[in-house]
Protein backbone atom coordinates (compact mmCIF):
# COMPACT_ATOMS: atom_id res chain seq x y z
CA UNK A 1 0.00 0.00 0.00
CA UNK A 2 2.78 2.15 0.90
CA UNK A 3 4.54 1.72 -2.68
CA UNK A 4 1.33 2.59 -4.35
CA UNK A 5 0.94 5.81 -1.91
CA UNK A 6 4.58 6.95 -2.83
CA UNK A 7 3.86 6.26 -6.86
CA UNK A 8 0.72 7.99 -6.23
CA UNK A 9 2.24 11.46 -4.81
CA UNK A 10 5.25 10.87 -7.60
CA UNK A 11 2.70 11.25 -10.10
CA UNK A 12 0.34 13.94 -8.27
CA UNK A 13 4.00 16.07 -8.10
CA UNK A 14 5.06 15.26 -11.82
CA UNK A 15 1.65 16.93 -13.28
CA UNK A 16 1.87 19.76 -10.87
CA UNK A 17 5.81 20.11 -12.23
CA UNK A 18 4.06 20.09 -15.97
CA UNK A 19 1.96 22.42 -15.69
CA UNK A 20 3.91 24.92 -13.99
CA UNK A 21 4.75 26.70 -17.85
CA UNK A 22 1.38 26.75 -18.73
CA UNK A 23 0.71 28.85 -15.73
CA UNK A 24 2.97 31.48 -16.30
CA UNK A 25 1.59 32.14 -19.78
CA UNK A 26 -2.25 31.84 -19.25
CA UNK A 27 -4.16 32.55 -16.21
CA UNK A 28 -5.51 29.25 -14.05
CA UNK A 29 -8.96 28.54 -13.80
CA UNK A 30 -8.78 27.28 -10.36
CA UNK A 31 -7.07 27.31 -7.23
CA UNK A 32 -5.98 24.38 -4.76
CA UNK A 33 -4.81 23.94 -1.22
CA UNK A 34 -3.28 21.38 0.10
CA UNK A 35 -3.35 20.04 4.11
CA UNK A 36 -2.83 17.55 6.46
CA UNK A 37 -3.40 15.67 9.59
CA UNK A 38 -0.60 13.99 11.63
CA UNK A 39 -1.77 12.07 14.76
CA UNK A 40 -0.37 10.10 17.08
CA UNK A 41 -1.76 7.86 19.87
CA UNK A 42 -0.05 7.02 23.09
CA UNK A 43 -1.38 5.37 25.70
CA UNK A 44 -2.62 2.53 27.84
CA UNK A 45 -5.82 -0.12 27.30
CA UNK A 46 -7.29 -2.07 29.84
CA UNK A 47 -9.48 -5.17 28.68
CA UNK A 48 -11.57 -7.20 31.27
CA UNK A 49 -10.99 -11.09 30.43
CA UNK A 50 -14.23 -11.09 28.59
CA UNK A 51 -12.50 -9.40 25.68
CA UNK A 52 -9.19 -10.79 25.78
CA UNK A 53 -7.99 -14.10 23.86
CA UNK A 54 -7.55 -16.10 26.56
CA UNK A 55 -10.95 -15.56 28.02
CA UNK A 56 -9.69 -15.49 31.76
CA UNK A 57 -7.71 -12.88 33.32
CA UNK A 58 -7.49 -9.36 32.60
CA UNK A 59 -4.87 -7.80 29.96
CA UNK A 60 -3.65 -4.12 29.84
CA UNK A 61 -1.03 -3.09 27.23
CA UNK A 62 0.22 -0.20 26.37
CA UNK A 63 -0.01 1.17 22.30
CA UNK A 64 1.98 3.54 20.31
CA UNK A 65 0.49 3.95 16.91
CA UNK A 66 -0.83 6.21 13.75
CA UNK A 67 -4.95 5.78 13.83
CA UNK A 68 -6.74 6.06 10.81
CA UNK A 69 -8.59 9.91 10.94
CA UNK A 70 -4.92 11.02 10.09
CA UNK A 71 -4.83 12.60 6.31
CA UNK A 72 -3.63 14.54 3.33
CA UNK A 73 -6.01 16.56 1.86
CA UNK A 74 -6.24 18.74 -1.70
CA UNK A 75 -9.40 21.34 -2.20
CA UNK A 76 -9.83 22.83 -5.57
CA UNK A 77 -11.99 25.61 -6.73
CA UNK A 78 -13.00 27.60 -9.71
CA UNK A 79 -11.97 30.83 -9.77
CA UNK A 80 -15.61 32.23 -8.79
CA UNK A 81 -15.75 29.34 -6.18
CA UNK A 82 -18.94 27.95 -7.16
CA UNK A 83 -17.13 24.64 -8.39
CA UNK A 84 -15.06 22.96 -6.22
CA UNK A 85 -14.02 19.39 -5.41
CA UNK A 86 -12.44 17.24 -2.25
CA UNK A 87 -9.52 14.55 -2.40
CA UNK A 88 -8.52 13.00 1.28
CA UNK A 89 -6.42 10.56 2.09
CA UNK A 90 -6.51 8.80 5.22
CA UNK A 91 -2.96 7.70 6.96
CA UNK A 92 -2.67 4.49 9.13
CA UNK A 93 0.29 3.06 10.75
CA UNK A 94 -0.20 -0.04 13.12
CA UNK A 95 2.98 -2.03 12.83
CA UNK A 96 3.62 -4.34 11.11
CA UNK A 97 1.46 -3.01 8.61
CA UNK A 98 0.38 0.81 7.45
CA UNK A 99 -2.18 1.80 4.54
CA UNK A 100 -3.94 4.53 2.55
CA UNK A 101 -7.06 4.45 2.41
CA UNK A 102 -9.78 6.82 0.39
CA UNK A 103 -11.61 9.53 2.65
CA UNK A 104 -13.49 11.81 0.36
CA UNK A 105 -13.61 12.50 -3.50
CA UNK A 106 -16.41 14.34 -4.93
CA UNK A 107 -16.48 17.42 -6.95
CA UNK A 108 -19.78 20.06 -6.41
CA UNK A 109 -21.66 22.66 -8.33
CA UNK A 110 -23.05 25.70 -6.43
CA UNK A 111 -25.97 27.53 -8.07
CA UNK A 112 -27.37 30.83 -4.99
CA UNK A 113 -28.23 28.79 -2.73
CA UNK A 114 -28.36 25.02 -3.90
CA UNK A 115 -25.40 22.89 -4.44
CA UNK A 116 -25.51 19.27 -6.65
CA UNK A 117 -22.48 17.62 -4.69
CA UNK A 118 -21.47 14.17 -6.84
CA UNK A 119 -18.80 11.60 -5.19
CA UNK A 120 -17.22 9.74 -2.04
CA UNK A 121 -18.66 11.62 0.98
CA UNK A 122 -20.67 12.11 3.93
CA UNK A 123 -23.87 14.25 4.38
CA UNK A 124 -25.93 16.07 7.28
CA UNK A 125 -27.59 13.03 8.00
CA UNK A 126 -25.70 11.98 11.29
CA UNK A 127 -23.48 15.51 10.97
CA UNK A 128 -20.26 15.39 12.47
CA UNK A 129 -20.77 19.18 12.95
CA UNK A 130 -22.00 17.94 16.41
CA UNK A 131 -19.75 14.84 17.41
CA UNK A 132 -17.87 14.76 20.54
CA UNK A 133 -14.39 15.12 21.26
CA UNK A 134 -13.13 11.56 21.84
CA UNK A 135 -10.22 11.29 20.06
CA UNK A 136 -7.87 8.07 21.39
CA UNK A 137 -8.44 4.51 20.64
CA UNK A 138 -9.58 4.50 16.93
CA UNK A 139 -6.70 1.89 16.52
CA UNK A 140 -8.36 -0.14 19.86
CA UNK A 141 -11.68 -1.32 18.85
CA UNK A 142 -12.63 1.49 16.65
CA UNK A 143 -12.93 4.08 19.82
CA UNK A 144 -13.46 7.26 18.27
CA UNK A 145 -16.42 10.18 18.60
CA UNK A 146 -18.62 7.25 20.48
CA UNK A 147 -19.20 6.13 17.33
CA UNK A 148 -21.76 2.97 18.02
CA UNK A 149 -21.42 4.11 21.92
CA UNK A 150 -24.19 6.46 21.56
CA UNK A 151 -23.46 8.88 18.16
CA UNK A 152 -24.60 7.61 15.34
CA UNK A 153 -22.89 8.29 11.82
CA UNK A 154 -23.21 6.57 8.71
CA UNK A 155 -20.18 6.93 7.40
CA UNK A 156 -18.88 8.13 3.58
CA UNK A 157 -20.22 6.51 0.67
CA UNK A 158 -20.60 7.20 -3.25
CA UNK A 159 -23.83 9.49 -3.36
CA UNK A 160 -25.36 12.34 -5.30
CA UNK A 161 -26.74 15.19 -2.94
CA UNK A 162 -29.22 17.98 -3.69
CA UNK A 163 -28.86 21.04 -0.83
CA UNK A 164 -30.40 24.07 -0.32
CA UNK A 165 -29.44 26.25 2.48
CA UNK A 166 -29.46 29.92 3.86
CA UNK A 167 -28.06 31.35 6.79
CA UNK A 168 -30.93 30.35 9.09
CA UNK A 169 -32.12 26.61 7.68
CA UNK A 170 -31.58 24.20 5.11
CA UNK A 171 -32.62 21.22 3.27
CA UNK A 172 -30.54 18.18 1.77
CA UNK A 173 -31.53 14.75 0.14
CA UNK A 174 -28.77 12.18 -0.94
CA UNK A 175 -29.36 9.07 -2.50
CA UNK A 176 -26.23 6.67 -1.56
CA UNK A 177 -24.58 3.52 -2.15
CA UNK A 178 -26.27 0.81 0.09
CA UNK A 179 -23.26 -0.64 2.52
CA UNK A 180 -24.74 -3.99 3.42
CA UNK A 181 -25.30 -6.49 0.96
CA UNK A 182 -24.60 -9.85 3.09
CA UNK A 183 -27.27 -11.85 3.43
CA UNK A 184 -27.23 -12.70 7.07
CA UNK A 185 -29.78 -15.78 6.61
CA UNK A 186 -27.76 -18.01 4.15
CA UNK A 187 -25.88 -18.00 0.75
CA UNK A 188 -26.44 -18.35 -2.90
CA UNK A 189 -29.16 -15.61 -3.14
CA UNK A 190 -28.72 -12.45 -5.13
CA UNK A 191 -28.11 -9.32 -3.86
CA UNK A 192 -31.03 -6.75 -5.49
CA UNK A 193 -31.75 -3.01 -4.37
CA UNK A 194 -35.19 -1.62 -5.63
CA UNK A 195 -34.03 2.09 -4.40
CA UNK A 196 -30.84 2.93 -3.11
CA UNK A 197 -30.09 4.44 0.35
CA UNK A 198 -31.70 7.61 0.59
CA UNK A 199 -31.40 9.78 3.20
CA UNK A 200 -33.46 12.97 3.58
CA UNK A 201 -31.90 16.05 6.34
CA UNK A 202 -33.16 19.83 7.34
CA UNK A 203 -31.01 22.56 8.97
CA UNK A 204 -32.40 25.04 11.50
CA UNK A 205 -29.95 27.82 13.23
CA UNK A 206 -31.22 30.26 15.55
CA UNK A 207 -28.72 32.25 17.40
CA UNK A 208 -26.58 29.63 19.25
CA UNK A 209 -28.72 26.72 18.67
CA UNK A 210 -28.42 24.83 15.76
CA UNK A 211 -30.66 21.44 14.82
CA UNK A 212 -30.08 18.67 11.68
CA UNK A 213 -33.36 16.59 12.16
CA UNK A 214 -32.50 13.33 9.40
CA UNK A 215 -33.79 10.30 8.17
CA UNK A 216 -32.31 7.58 6.43
CA UNK A 217 -33.73 4.37 4.77
CA UNK A 218 -32.69 1.28 2.63
CA UNK A 219 -34.54 -2.03 1.48
CA UNK A 220 -32.55 -4.92 1.69
CA UNK A 221 -33.83 -7.35 -0.68
CA UNK A 222 -32.32 -11.39 -1.28
CA UNK A 223 -33.31 -13.49 -4.55
CA UNK A 224 -32.81 -17.13 -3.83
CA UNK A 225 -34.57 -18.26 -6.84
CA UNK A 226 -34.81 -22.46 -7.04
CA UNK A 227 -32.22 -22.74 -4.20
CA UNK A 228 -34.68 -23.84 -1.71
CA UNK A 229 -33.50 -20.64 0.20
CA UNK A 230 -36.20 -18.12 1.47
CA UNK A 231 -36.46 -14.62 -0.39
CA UNK A 232 -35.50 -12.37 1.93
CA UNK A 233 -36.04 -8.54 2.78
CA UNK A 234 -35.68 -6.50 5.44
CA UNK A 235 -35.14 -2.23 5.86
CA UNK A 236 -32.66 -0.31 7.62
CA UNK A 237 -33.79 2.72 8.42
CA UNK A 238 -32.66 5.34 11.26
CA UNK A 239 -34.20 9.02 12.47
CA UNK A 240 -31.55 10.66 14.39
CA UNK A 241 -31.44 14.66 16.35
CA UNK A 242 -28.42 16.34 17.17
CA UNK A 243 -28.29 19.56 18.97
CA UNK A 244 -26.00 22.10 19.44
CA UNK A 245 -26.19 25.21 21.72
CA UNK A 246 -22.79 27.58 22.57
CA UNK A 247 -22.85 30.64 24.73
CA UNK A 248 -20.12 31.91 25.86
CA UNK A 249 -17.03 29.34 26.40
CA UNK A 250 -19.62 26.40 27.19
CA UNK A 251 -20.55 24.47 24.14
CA UNK A 252 -23.35 21.52 24.34
CA UNK A 253 -23.85 19.09 22.31
CA UNK A 254 -26.45 16.26 22.27
CA UNK A 255 -27.65 13.44 19.78
CA UNK A 256 -30.12 11.20 19.57
CA UNK A 257 -31.48 8.39 17.34
CA UNK A 258 -33.44 5.30 17.00
CA UNK A 259 -34.10 3.03 13.95
CA UNK A 260 -33.69 -0.79 13.14
CA UNK A 261 -31.40 -3.42 12.06
CA UNK A 262 -27.76 -1.33 11.99
CA UNK A 263 -25.74 -3.41 11.29
CA UNK A 264 -22.69 -2.78 8.67
CA UNK A 265 -25.02 -0.39 6.75
CA UNK A 266 -24.20 1.91 9.91
CA UNK A 267 -20.73 1.10 10.94
CA UNK A 268 -18.92 0.95 14.21
CA UNK A 269 -22.32 -1.33 15.41
CA UNK A 270 -22.06 -5.28 16.56
CA UNK A 271 -23.22 -7.05 13.99
CA UNK A 272 -24.60 -9.93 16.05
CA UNK A 273 -27.00 -7.36 17.95
CA UNK A 274 -27.83 -4.80 15.48
CA UNK A 275 -28.63 -7.63 12.10
CA UNK A 276 -32.17 -8.95 11.98
CA UNK A 277 -33.52 -12.49 13.07
CA UNK A 278 -36.03 -15.19 12.41
CA UNK A 279 -38.95 -14.96 14.31
CA UNK A 280 -38.80 -18.69 14.30
CA UNK A 281 -35.72 -20.76 13.30
CA UNK A 282 -37.92 -22.92 10.80
CA UNK A 283 -39.54 -20.02 8.85
CA UNK A 284 -39.01 -17.45 6.61
CA UNK A 285 -39.89 -14.38 9.01
CA UNK A 286 -37.87 -11.94 10.15
CA UNK A 287 -37.93 -10.00 13.08
CA UNK A 288 -36.25 -6.38 12.97
CA UNK A 289 -33.31 -5.40 15.98
CA UNK A 290 -34.54 -2.18 17.23
CA UNK A 291 -32.07 0.56 18.39
CA UNK A 292 -31.83 3.40 20.57
CA UNK A 293 -28.94 5.46 21.64
CA UNK A 294 -27.92 9.04 22.52
CA UNK A 295 -24.94 11.13 23.53
CA UNK A 296 -24.15 14.14 25.44
CA UNK A 297 -21.15 16.23 25.81
CA UNK A 298 -19.82 19.40 27.28
CA UNK A 299 -16.96 21.52 26.32
CA UNK A 300 -15.86 24.70 28.52
CA UNK A 301 -12.59 26.53 26.99
CA UNK A 302 -10.43 27.97 29.38
CA UNK A 303 -7.85 29.74 26.86
CA UNK A 304 -5.70 27.21 25.02
CA UNK A 305 -7.07 24.47 27.40
CA UNK A 306 -10.69 22.82 26.77
CA UNK A 307 -12.53 20.72 29.26
CA UNK A 308 -15.01 18.31 27.64
CA UNK A 309 -16.51 15.11 29.35
CA UNK A 310 -19.28 13.17 27.59
CA UNK A 311 -21.69 9.70 27.48
CA UNK A 312 -23.35 7.70 25.25
CA UNK A 313 -26.05 5.28 25.64
CA UNK A 314 -27.49 2.27 23.32
CA UNK A 315 -29.89 -0.36 23.48
CA UNK A 316 -30.71 -3.60 21.02
CA UNK A 317 -33.69 -5.19 21.14
CA UNK A 318 -35.13 -8.17 19.11
CA UNK A 319 -38.27 -10.43 19.91
CA UNK A 320 -36.86 -13.25 18.26
CA UNK A 321 -33.95 -12.83 21.18
CA UNK A 322 -36.98 -15.29 22.96
CA UNK A 323 -36.18 -18.31 25.38
CA UNK A 324 -37.80 -20.62 22.97
CA UNK A 325 -35.10 -20.07 20.64
CA UNK A 326 -32.31 -20.11 22.68
CA UNK A 327 -31.79 -16.66 24.32
CA UNK A 328 -32.14 -15.47 27.69
CA UNK A 329 -33.06 -11.79 27.21
CA UNK A 330 -34.34 -9.81 24.18
CA UNK A 331 -32.54 -6.78 24.91
CA UNK A 332 -28.67 -5.86 25.45
CA UNK A 333 -27.31 -2.44 26.40
CA UNK A 334 -23.66 -0.82 26.13
CA UNK A 335 -22.46 2.53 28.07
CA UNK A 336 -19.58 4.53 26.94
CA UNK A 337 -18.10 7.74 28.55
CA UNK A 338 -15.29 9.92 28.24
CA UNK A 339 -13.17 13.18 30.12
CA UNK A 340 -10.45 15.21 28.38
CA UNK A 341 -8.49 18.49 28.40
CA UNK A 342 -7.21 19.26 24.94
CA UNK A 343 -4.73 22.21 24.93
CA UNK A 344 -3.37 23.29 22.37
CA UNK A 345 0.03 25.11 21.97
CA UNK A 346 -0.15 26.68 18.98
CA UNK A 347 -2.17 27.10 16.02
CA UNK A 348 -0.97 23.62 14.10
CA UNK A 349 0.24 21.73 17.29
CA UNK A 350 -1.87 20.10 20.20
CA UNK A 351 -2.32 17.42 22.67
CA UNK A 352 -5.53 15.70 23.78
CA UNK A 353 -5.41 13.71 26.89
CA UNK A 354 -7.93 11.13 27.44
CA UNK A 355 -9.41 8.55 29.98
CA UNK A 356 -12.40 6.77 28.46
CA UNK A 357 -14.45 3.90 29.81
CA UNK A 358 -16.42 1.36 27.63
CA UNK A 359 -19.13 -1.42 29.35
CA UNK A 360 -19.94 -4.27 26.39
CA UNK A 361 -23.32 -5.10 28.25
CA UNK A 362 -24.52 -8.68 28.35
CA UNK A 363 -24.55 -10.91 25.82
CA UNK A 364 -28.41 -11.80 24.98
CA UNK A 365 -27.95 -15.68 24.05
CA UNK A 366 -26.25 -16.73 27.05
CA UNK A 367 -26.98 -13.37 29.87
CA UNK A 368 -23.41 -12.93 30.54
CA UNK A 369 -21.52 -9.72 30.79
CA UNK A 370 -19.61 -8.76 27.86
CA UNK A 371 -16.29 -6.88 28.99
CA UNK A 372 -15.28 -3.89 30.33
CA UNK A 373 -12.66 -1.43 29.06
CA UNK A 374 -10.54 1.81 29.51
CA UNK A 375 -8.10 3.48 27.82
CA UNK A 376 -6.26 6.51 29.33
CA UNK A 377 -3.93 8.28 26.70
CA UNK A 378 -2.71 11.20 25.24
CA UNK A 379 -3.14 11.82 21.38
CA UNK A 380 -0.45 14.59 19.50
CA UNK A 381 -2.57 16.35 16.90
CA UNK A 382 -0.50 18.31 14.20
CA UNK A 383 -3.11 20.06 11.91
CA UNK A 384 -1.55 22.25 8.47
Amino acid sequence: MMKKFIIMALAVMAALAVSVPAWAVEPSTYTFEMAARMLTDIGWQQKSSELTNNKSSDVGSWFINMPGHSYLRARFHSVDKNVGGRIELGLKSLQPDTNVSLRYAYGYWRVGNCRILAGQTDNWFGSLAYHVRQYVGLNENSHLLLFGWGFLWPHRVPQVQFTYNNDTWGVQFALEEPRQTTNYFGSGTDTSFVFPRASLTFMFKYGAFMTHPGFSFVQHSYEAGDTGAFDDSYTTWAFVLPMKYTTGPFTLKFQAHCGANFATEYPFYPTDWTRPYRSEITSGEIENTSIFGAVIAGEYQIGKLMLTAGVGYESFTNDAWSEKNGYSKDETKRVGAFIAAPYQFTQNFGIHPELSYYSYGDNPKTGDDMGKEWLLGVQFRFVF
